[in-house]
């Protein structure tokens, strides 16, 4: 009798653990808290990726990530790199604390406010070690307004908008210096004649390394560079190879265009190497991640003098726009907590919903988040796609005159003909339909396809496809990606940025029926017109207005050893005069300039 229960035992045992292998799908966020890996392309246009119809420049690895995951397909940011960066971390709308406006330039005391608690500090209270590789830009006036101070235990990159991609050098007017840091050393030793892309990346798969053997999960931000532009000048498009890369997309005739196709390669090729980098370490099929732009490209920018050639064709509007060209994201997540993947999220999704909803899967309570913005899609994301957003404000930017939102399917729009941003509101970027085949086989056995289905199949036998299922099912999500079928009228038209009413009163737009934005119905809609208005007013009767200060020449990487730091708490130093005539004398000219004219 003892044998054959000890028998049975041992069978039960063996049934048990088969099936837990085979169902590993029952750890939940509720069973192990997910890593949360959170990848940020700046200045990223909605035609830039393969999965939203482009053939121009191929991107295996972010395809995969977004085919083997959802792709969200209604995500909205902020116009710009400071405004996006604040929303993301706070789940607020920037209006709320004055950073609607312009990007937080160099040497300009603003930052965000201190008493706005963000992410890695709600993660940390979550037992989260918490890592930032790249770009701030939230402010770097004081030590207190660094990474490593607002809940980051590490940070390597850099505090302001952009850098070179070869030395770390960052300019604003007539100040250049070093901006880069490892925590609050200074670090621009090492990111001397190495690619910034390559050296983000190695950061990044190192502190995964680190992380693996922790029993703390880990949020890892790696905030790209890629794809802005870097120093202003001739090579203010930087390459890994340019010789390599002019061979490589030599049918792109446009060289800017071609030289944004290498440094959007290296941002791909990155993406794959984090991923990898994760399975290596035991740590993907406990992981989430996240692929986001922060705004629309700035395609053609002879205003800002940063534009990268990119695409949001389409769509109408670039960078700065609150038109879909500027605000309408890139956006992809994949986890093995997604039950159903391989799918387009229609659903209206803004950049302030990611605190909440990432705080919700990695255990935390959202009613601790208090008062914001942001909702809780983690459920809907994971479970059940049921709306939980109808409205979203966009912006109101009092200083340029720019403002939306949208409510349901309808997004009013107020633009001022006077401010700078008016030229953002055309349709530019390329269709790209001019290149190599679409190549799936690229896409299926990058390093993040193979690294991605190898997980999804350990968790759902349904993930578990032969080739040419797995190419139709592919090919499928990538054609409901597209939108260019629903703007057939803009693109028909010889002068579609002829069309543009929004300046003398608010348009209204479809915005399901018509994404490029081509048809101002205001007239035919007075009563939506008049209730978007009117949401639009409610917020500007609770929005906090912009102050924004002239740039502090006190500020000046010269009086700091050549580097950025945080001037306002530091008595500085007299500027180095070791050197020949030459170059005292444009020192001392320099600094008459900014004494006289920018105070």
């Amino acid at each position: 009798m003892s044998v054959s229960i000890s028998c049975s035992i041992r069978i039960l045992i063996i049934l048990v653990s088969s099936l837990l292998s085979d169902c590993s799908f029952l750890r939940g966020p509720n069973k192990k808290q997910p890593h949360i890996i959170l990848i940020v392309a700046d200045d990223l246009g909605w035609n830039d990726v393969g999965f939203h119809g482009s053939i121009q420049i191929p991107t295996p690895n972010i395809d995969a990530l977004a085919y083997n995951g959802v792709i969200l397909n209604r995500h909205y940011v902020q116009p710009t790199c400071t405004p996006s960066r604040a929303a993301l971390l706070t789940g607020k709308y920037p209006i709320r604390y004055g950073l609607q406006g312009f990007p937080i330039i160099a040497g300009v005391p603003l930052a965000l406010p201190l008493n706005e608690k963000i992410l890695p500090q709600y993660l940390k209270d979550l037992g989260y070690s918490t890592h930032l590789v790249g770009k701030w830009h939230l402010g770097a006036n004081k030590n207190q307004h660094t990474p490593i101070k607002r809940g980051f235990d590490s940070h390597f990159g850099y505090w302001n908008g952009f850098i070179s991609y070869r030395n770390s050098t960052h300019s604003t007017g007539l100040m250049v210096g070093k901006d880069a840091r490892r925590g609050f050393e200074r670090a621009g030793d090492e990111m001397v004649d190495r690619y910034a892309t390559d050296i983000f990346t190695d950061e990044a798969n190192k502190v995964i390394k680190l992380c693996k053997n922790h029993d703390k999960p880990m949020f890892l931000m790696v905030s790209h560079l890629a794809v802005h532009t870097g120093v202003p000048g001739p090579n203010i498009l930087e390459v890994s190879n340019k010789t390599h890369n002019d061979i490589r997309f030599d049918y792109i005739e446009n060289k800017e265009r071609r030289l944004y196709a290498g440094m959007l390669t290296s941002l791909d090729e990155s993406v794959g190497s984090i991923i990898e980098s994760l399975d290596n370490n035991g740590m993907l099929e406990d992981s989430i991640v996240l692929f986001i732009s922060d705004n629309g490209a700035p395609a053609d920018d002879p205003i800002w003098g940063y534009g990268n050639s990119g695409s949001n064709w389409p769509l109408r509007g670039e960078k700065g726009a609150v038109l879909d060209g500027g605000v309408r994201g890139v956006a992809a997540i994949w986890s093995p907590w997604l039950k159903k993947k391989h799918r387009i999220f229609e659903n209206l999704f803004h950049i302030t919903d990611w605190l909440p909803t990432l705080y919700t899967a990695a255990g935390g309570d959202f009613e601790d988040l208090g008062q914001i913005d942001g909702v809780d899609q983690w459920e809907s994301l994971t479970e059940t796609s049921k709306r939980t957003r109808s409205m979203v404000l966009i912006n109101i930017d009092e200083t340029s005159g720019e403002e939306a939102l949208i409510f349901n399917h309808w997004k009013v729009v107020k633009s001022n003909r006077t401010s700078d941003i008016a030229y953002y509101l055309k349709y530019s970027g390329e269709p790209g339909n001019v290149g190599p085949d679409y190549n799936m086989t690229a896409v299926a056995e990058s390093l993040a396809g193979s690294r991605l289905s190898k997980i999804n199949c350990l968790v759902s036998k349904a993930d578990c496809m032969d080739t040419l299922t797995t190419y139709d099912l592919f090919y499928n999500v990538r054609s409901q990606a597209k939108i260019d079928g629903k703007c057939s009228e803009r693109i028909s038209d010889p002068d579609p940025n002829a069309r543009y009413e929004c300046f003398d009163s608010p348009c209204l737009f479809d915005i399901q029926r018509d994404p490029c934005e081509y048809q101002n119905i205001a007239s035919r809609n007075p009563e939506a017109l008049n209730m978007t208005a009117d949401i639009l007013a409610q917020f500007k009767n609770e929005m906090t207005m912009q102050n924004y200060p002239e740039t502090d020449p006190k500020s000046d990487p010269r009086f700091f050893d050549g580097y950025w730091d945080t001037w306002l708490e530091k008595s500085g130093g007299s500027i180095s005069f070791n050197g020949n005539l030459h170059t005292r004398v444009i020192i001392i000219l320099t600094a008459c300039f900014y004494y006289y004219f920018m105070i």
